[in-house]
């Protein structure tokens, strides 16, 4: 009865989102479609994308910083220091600043479907799956596009100076450690930064919330030269004493692997993931008024039941 429920609401679901998507794509081909959510500097008033001239100043003042040379994360910081909030009242960080020097919107264009929804509902990032629709001259510039070029040329080449060149239009390359070393005092990953004293720049690897909250995090930058030493002497160590750590650790695995342990848990997961989606989809049917009081508590009791067993 359920899985009957389940595939008619998924049915009725589908046809609804189509009929968006496609009343969605006709006012991106006409031009008419409208940005309930406009970028820092904009507001929405009666449909239409207008310059709140109070947060524009701060556009420019980012763009002008910029132009001057300031990378993203010196320009977060400033406007962090004055406690100039961010579009969501938050702190501001680089690469909230990167997505403003980079957005057309600033120069009074729209691209539309930067963005689109998969057939599973999740939003994805539009790599040319989907048609993209620029309306020049949509609203209102707040930075000129002679600027706005030359931002983008500044963050290219900073971007190159770092050793960040892309390899197509969906990925860039990413350094080895990149994501792997974990903070002892916070738990937060490191990034890869150009640290310079004097006339001399040397690579190395900050905390991401020492960043942004020193006061979160008090640990220090690590030099990049001094975690590849680290990282290859473990390596050395692991190499040679493999008799003594990592052959006991393999043996450990095949045992549990043959005793069928893993594969066990493996189901069990699988099978306690499938209940509770089953729960959810359960009071999603009620919501909708597709099942009677009585048969929902019938079938809730009955997967409630099956999960604890389960567990």
């Amino acid at each position: 009865m359920l899985s009957i429920l389940s595939s008619l609401a998924e049915s009725e679901s589908t046809s609804i989102s189509e009929n968006n998507k496609w009343a969605v794509q006709k006012r991106f081909q006409n031009g008419t479609f409208k940005i309930s959510y406009p970028p820092y500097g904009y507001e929405n008033i009666d449909g239409q994308m207008v310059v709140n001239k109070e947060q524009a100043e701060i556009v420019r003042y980012i763009f002008s910083q910029a132009l001057a040379g300031k990378g993203t994360g010196k320009i977060a910081n400033a406007l962090n220091n004055r406690n100039i909030p961010s579009k969501r009242g938050g702190k501001w960080s680089g690469t909230t600043i990167r997505g403003i020097l980079v957005n057309e919107k600033y120069v009074g264009d729209a691209l539309l479907q930067k963005t689109y929804t998969d057939s599973s509902f999740n939003r994805r990032t539009n790599y040319g799956e989907k048609n993209k629709y620029l309306i020049q001259d949509h609203h209102e510039a707040i930075i000129s596009r002679e600027d706005f070029e030359k931002a983008a040329l500044i963050l290219e080449q900073k971007a190159r100076e770092k050793g960040i060149e892309k390899r197509n239009s969906k990925y860039q390359n990413r350094y080895s450690f990149s994501s792997k070393i974990i903070c002892s005092e916070c738990g937060g990953t490191f990034k890869r930064r150009i640290h310079s004293t004097g006339k001399i720049k040397y690579v190395a690897w900050t905390c991401n919330t020492h960043l942004t909250h020193k006061e979160k995090c008090s640990i220090l930058f690590i030099r990049d030269e001094d975690i590849k030493n680290a990282f290859i002497t473990m390596m050395n160590k692991l190499i040679f004493g493999k008799d003594f750590i990592l052959k006991p650790l393999l043996n450990k695995l095949k045992i549990m692997s043959k005793s069928g342990n893993l594969s066990k848990i493996e189901t069990l997961e699988k099978q306690i993931e499938s209940n509770r989606k089953q729960q959810d989809l359960l009071v999603s049917l009620m919501a909708k008024k597709y099942l009677e009081p009585a048969l929902f508590n019938k079938e809730k009791n009955e997967l409630q039941m099956e999960e604890g067993n389960l567990i």
